[in-house]
């Protein structure tokens, strides 16, 4: 469980860091939350931690299912907004555009835990196969 929280909150905080000291979202987005979430992988397959990885699998497949349903939600015509201040829907707007920005980045912090499991799950098993002499 504890795993979970880890990699639930650590890249919140290191983005949140990263943001505090300048770097750019676009680089915290596109390369530091995929590295956390394998590097947090890597660590727990090399201690022999393998039991979490079906919960990770499954918080990885709700946070995926959460952001794809939040992004529909929003593009529904009633949740477009101009930001003037016209629409009654403007606070509820951005607390879905929040939840869908926190959700993406969960899922692609999980991203590459799940990825990194993956390939090792297949290179295991391409492993375990014996070919014949000839």
């Amino acid at each position: 469980m504890r795993i979970l929280i880890i990699a639930l909150a650590s890249p919140l905080l290191i983005v949140s860091a990263l943001l505090a000291l300048g770097v750019s979202s676009w680089l915290i987005a596109i390369f530091a939350l995929p590295i956390i979430g394998f590097g947090l992988s890597r660590n727990s397959w090399r201690a022999g931690k393998t039991k979490s990885d079906k919960k990770v699998f499954l918080l990885f497949a709700l946070t995926l299912t959460a952001s794809v349903v939040l992004m529909l939600v929003l593009r529904q015509p009633q949740f477009r907004t101009d930001w003037e201040g016209g629409n009654p829907l403007d606070d509820l707007i951005m607390l879905l555009l929040l939840s869908t920005m926190l959700s993406l980045a969960a899922t692609w912090g999980l991203a590459g835990w799940v990825g990194h499991r993956l390939t090792l799950f297949f290179k295991a098993r391409k492993n375990r196969r014996v070919t014949a002499p000839e």
